[in-house]
């Protein structure tokens, strides 16, 4: 079909088809920039890695092709010619719908697909019908323009983003999952733990991270500060298969403790115990081994465990420093004001006030203790 309709404001075409790029660059370079990343790590057989400039400028520039394709292959009225990016739009919501399972296999919907199918098969034949009634998209005959070109190109070019932000994956516990462990892998530990802060959802990946960059400054001050259940308690990857990197592979994990566990069937508490008693492991499986002994509220272990690693001269961090509270007969290395914080937190505990009230209180005073933790979960 021939493009006849090309008459008309071209400030109206300049202005939407830049923001038109402005809105598809930032889409893929920022907001699911991440999850292109998984998709492709997941379809490569983790064989390739995603660059976000560079995947940006390339989808970019293929969604600046189809508009230019739909431009040339259809008419649209003037005042709803931002049509003309829908097609392209609605694509870039498709490919970003990825979803991951247990198993680490990036899939999109079968639904979205179908329903995409539908849209742009029907897209051409209502472009035709509207292309009839473009008189009530014209102004009218004494000249009046009640709705001007402006406002309908720009409420089009709107809607057809809100339908692209749509089918694309929100999920914002995997967009927080992804961004922290693209920044691990960066390097930027201190951006990585400043994400998702004060949300409170969780996985066992994005915790598992979340170690990973504490590992490099102290996790035994800041693990509990974060959100998890016992049953989010992965710190270290698994190794019969189930994957916990999405981006790349777990490597840098390893490489922070020291070594590689040989088999499956031992528990992370065997392994870095031993490693350490061989001399093998780095520093920051000492953390990891206190660690899991707290998550899995281990205290008799982690009683062992700090005592043989740390001496009575190291200075406890704090969530140590609150565990051993918990101990009985071993206090004499915690400080005056965790005992004081332990007290009141006891006092609080053991208050008559209704059941919601004390936990709201409990919460607001005492979350990102060790305590708080323990009690709670």
């Amino acid at each position: 079909m021939k493009n006849n309709n090309n008459s008309g404001n071209p400030a109206v075409s300049a202005v939407c088809t830049v923001l038109f790029v402005l809105i598809t660059f930032l889409y893929f370079y920022s907001f699911q920039g991440d999850v292109i990343g998984m998709t492709q790590y997941s379809w490569s057989d983790h064989e390739t890695s995603y660059d976000r400039l560079t995947g940006g400028v390339i989808f970019t520039a293929i969604a600046i092709l189809i508009s230019f394709v739909t431009s040339l292959v259809l008419s649209f009225p003037q005042r709803i010619k931002t049509l003309v990016f829908l097609p392209a739009m609605m694509l870039s919501g498709l490919v970003t719908s990825g979803t991951v399972d247990d198993m680490g296999n990036v899939s999109i919907s079968w639904g979205l697909v179908g329903f995409s199918v539908v849209v742009l098969t029907l897209f051409p034949f209502a472009i035709r019908l509207i292309n009839h009634y473009v008189s009530y998209f014209n102004s009218s005959r004494d000249g009046s323009t009640p709705v001007t070109p402006w406002c309908t190109n720009i409420l089009v070019l709107l809607l057809s983003t809100m339908l692209m932000y749509g089918m694309g994956n929100t999920d914002r516990t995997l967009h927080t999952r992804l961004a922290v462990e693209r920044l691990c892998h960066e390097g930027r530990f201190g951006e990585a733990l400043a994400l998702g802060i004060p949300q409170h959802d969780n996985d066992k990946a994005l915790t598992m991270w979340r170690a990973y960059a504490l590992s490099r400054q102290s996790m035994g001050e800041r693990l509990f500060c974060y959100n998890f259940s016992s049953s989010q308690s992965t710190l270290l990857p698994r190794t019969d298969g189930e994957p916990h990197a999405l981006l790349r592979d777990c490597y840098p994990i390893w490489q922070s403790i020291g070594f590689v566990p040989r088999t499956i069937d031992e528990r992370s508490e065997v392994y870095l115990q031993r490693e350490l008693r061989r001399g093998t492991a780095r520093k920051a499986a000492i953390d990891y081994l206190l660690c899991t002994n707290l998550i899995n509220k281990d205290l008799r272990s982690f009683g062992k465990n700090v005592a043989r690693y740390y001496t009575s001269a190291d200075e406890l961090p704090q969530h140590y420093a609150e565990a051993l509270m918990l101990v009985h007969n071993d206090t004499l290395r915690v400080s005056n004001a965790v005992r004081a914080d332990y007290a009141d937190f006891l006092a609080m505990m053991r208050s008559k006030k209704p059941k919601k009230e004390k936990q709201a209180d409990l919460r607001d005073n005492y979350f990102g203790t060790y305590w708080y933790y323990y009690y709670r979960n």
